[in-house]
């Protein structure tokens, strides 16, 4: 039980903070900063930018956050061969769905710029 346990805390603890990022995110109260977020070139370049590309990616960050806390209730309950397997297929869930997030909001900033294009 406690390699279950010990699985299973930091999976959740990981999954929370997706979600509340994706939370923040879907508001629009996740500010340009030196931490958390969806970093690349194409989101950091202005405020707007920034808030473009996490709200296109908020879904896929929300299934990520939700896979990972599931993946954690799996290895409570999978035991202790199975609470390992469970961490692998959560951290490969979280960051197939992360890099979906990346590819999204790259995406939407990109058709932000091509609506907008710069004087």
């Amino acid at each position: 039980m406690l390699v279950a346990l010990s699985t299973a805390v930091p999976l959740l603890v990981a999954g929370a903070v997706i979600v509340w990022i994706a939370a923040r995110s879907a508001s629009g109260s996740l500010s340009r900063n030196s931490w958390i977020g969806i970093r690349t070139t194409a989101t950091l370049r202005g405020d707007e930018e920034w808030r473009t590309g996490h709200a296109a990616a908020v879904v896929p960050m929300y299934a990520g956050g939700i896979g990972l806390m599931a993946s954690a209730a799996a290895a409570v309950f999978a035991g202790e061969d199975g609470a390992v397997w469970a961490a692998m297929i959560g951290c490969a869930w979280v960051v197939v769905c992360l890099l979906i997030a990346t590819v999204v909001a790259g995406r939407a900033v990109a058709r932000m710029d091509a609506d907008h294009p710069a004087s």
